[in-house]
């Protein structure tokens, strides 16, 4: 048998990337290039036997792989003590989903079976959990909302993983562009979910007196503060359209936008790999169209999880609940 360490680190990476990711974690101890291989969230990304994207029901969770063909399957929390909880929202950072369950949350690693259960604090039974990434630091966090029961404006807070500690955030301060801080209602979010890129917090919201002009907010972990990013593209805009902001290999954003009128989808990607120094340099590209008699409307409430969609060079795939919340 030929030395390990003379097998091109090519071949390596290929004939590692079919093996399940709990039967890598055996392969750790073989040589550091192994170790660190299979440490890089990259490599775990790109494994061809991982999800792409993931899509929240009512009642269940399901993964789905285009590999070329679309394979669907149903991923489980193997939780016995959450069983008769049901998902609410659906972040994906990086592999790690955080599932909103109603009186708390799930920080789950499909992948691995890994999961850890986060529970609200006694005097905010009621919070919602909306986002996950980390700091400069790699720690991770949560990002939740509540309110208070004397208060009409939602109050925010993060949680440590490391140190399982509560943090409250005084006041939501969203820092435009020009570097102007407006405190309080400055804006609405247009969506149930957000998305979570390079360990910061993404998602689509409106300012309150021009609710049809949309623009990404972001909240960056290591300050502990909402930013608005950039502008979206879409014009035309209707209070009933569905958009839907994802990752386009790893490190741009793509944007899907149903007219809620004619059914016709647009995608959008970002030109450039996205970087948390901010967004003014972004710039967007018309990428795609679809319009065909009968579409379906991709349904979009804030009763349960968003749409979601998977795009390379070539495929769109839409993945889609229905008015009831079945898949």
């Amino acid at each position: 048998m030929a030395n390990k360490e003379n097998v091109p680190c090519d071949l390596i990476v290929e004939i590692l990337s079919h093996v399940p990711p709990k039967s890598l974690i055996r392969f750790r101890t073989v040589s550091k290039q192994w170790n660190t291989l299979i440490n890089d969230k990259a490599f775990i990304n790109n494994n061809k036997t991982t999800s792409q994207f993931f899509l929240a029901t009512k009642s269940k969770i399901y993964g789905v792989r285009v590999n070329p063909k679309i394979e669907v399957s149903e991923l489980t929390l193997d939780i016995p003590a959450l069983e008769s909880l049901l998902p609410r929202h659906l972040i994906n950072c990086e592999g790690l989903l955080l599932c909103s369950m109603g009186k708390g949350a799930v920080v789950w690693n499909p992948y691995l079976g890994q999961t850890r259960w986060i529970e609200p604090e006694s005097n905010h039974p009621l919070i919602k959990f909306y986002g996950i990434g980390y700091d400069y630091d790699n720690r991770y966090k949560t990002l939740a909302s509540y309110k208070k029961y004397w208060a009409t404006k939602t109050s925010w807070k993060t949680h440590d993983f490391s140190s399982d500690a509560w943090k409250d955030l005084h006041t939501m301060v969203m820092i435009s562009d020009s570097s102007t801080h407006q405190k309080g209602g400055s804006n609405t979010f247009h969506t149930t979910c957000g998305l979570s890129l390079n360990g910061t917090w993404y998602r689509i919201a409106s300012y309150d007196k021009t609710k049809y002009l949309f623009f990404l907010i972001n909240f960056d972990f290591s300050i502990e503060a909402f930013y608005k990013f950039c502008d979206l593209p879409c014009e035309d805009n209707h209070h009933q359209d569905t958009l839907v902001i994802g990752a386009f290999k790893g490190d741009r954003f793509s944007l899907l936008k149903q007219s809620h009128l004619t059914k016709k989808i647009q995608i959008w990607l970002t030109k450039n790999k996205i970087h948390n120094k901010g967004g003014a340099d972004v710039e967007w590209m018309n990428f795609m169209e679809v319009s065909a008699p009968n579409l379906p409307t991709l349904v979009q409430t804030r009763s349960y999880s968003q749409p979601s969609f998977f795009i390379d060079d070539k495929r769109l795939v839409v993945c889609s609940c229905d008015e009831t919340g079945w898949a």
